[in-house]
């Protein structure tokens, strides 16, 4: 399985998460927090027709780069 480069740089700046990025408890639960109140829930796709693709490559592109919710 190939594994996708994702710009964490860019996911923290898009959730605005300025803290620690170690491997802790407490670092997921600030970007958990971070993501849920800054990313909204949609189902555009959804109700456009078009197909759901859950690679990490594309959440990216949709939540960072377009700055769509997820």
């Amino acid at each position: 399985m190939e594994r996708a480069l994702i710009d964490l740089d860019s996911y923290f700046r898009r959730i605005q998460h300025d803290g620690p990025t170690g491997p802790t408890l407490a670092t997921l639960a600030a970007l958990q927090a971070n993501h849920a109140s800054r990313i909204p829930f949609e189902n555009l796709d959804v109700l456009l027709g078009r197909p759901i693709q859950p690679d990490a490559a594309m959440l990216h592109d949709k939540l960072v780069r377009r700055r769509r919710g997820g």
